[in-house]
């Protein structure tokens, strides 16, 4: 009996085969960026269910809006727009919640980090972000397309309609102006 393997050829090809209704086209696009919005979604979330219910309901808008999608662009920038936006869902919503924390008190208590430790990680992360919204707005766009949503230089490029050299230009100068501010505040 032969073994089939299916290639599924080219981006927009996949993308094309999605937004005419094929299943297994979309369930390709999600096996593809699935693991990128979940990294993106738990790095803004910090919480594990949040950040699945989140790329959970971004593919969820994406298959909904997909036979709108413009197959000859990237589809991952897209994707982390979405992702974006419902993370930004989540944490309105966790705002307009009042619960007591003693139903999340397992969440406070890492065992692996003494509270020093966590305290020093929430200064120096509050540090960074304090950081970067002191950039000025392209860089900082750029800062957080390449590192939270996890962009390469090519997709950015082609996000703002940039050209690539420039990207890493405007790139190297925020990491260095970031790497100058850090030094001082971290040290």
């Amino acid at each position: 009996m032969k073994t089939i393997t299916l290639t599924w050829g080219t981006e927009a090809g996949l993308i094309k085969r999605a937004s005419r209704g094929d299943k297994r086209a979309f369930d390709e696009i999600v096996h593809r960026y699935q693991g990128c919005l979940y990294a993106m979604a738990y790095r803004i979330l910090r919480n594990s269910d949040d950040a699945v219910d989140a790329v959970q309901e971004t593919f969820i808008k994406a298959y909904r809006a997909i036979d709108g999608f413009d197959n000859q662009r990237p589809i991952k920038p897209w994707l982390c727009r979405i992702c974006g936006n419902c993370c930004i869902d989540i944490v309105r919503a966790r705002k307009e919640r009042t619960e007591s924390l003693d139903q999340h008190e397992y969440m406070l208590v890492d065992p692996t980090h003494s509270p020093d430790q966590m305290a020093a990680e929430g200064d120096r992360d509050e540090a960074i972000a304090q950081a970067i919204d002191r950039l000025p707005p392209r860089y900082r766009e750029i800062v957080v397309m390449r590192h939270y949503r996890q962009m390469e230089v090519s997709e950015i490029s082609h996000a703002l309609g940039t050209p690539e050299g420039t990207i890493k230009s405007w790139l190297f100068r925020a990491r260095r102006q970031l790497r100058q501010e850090l030094s001082m505040v971290l040290s």
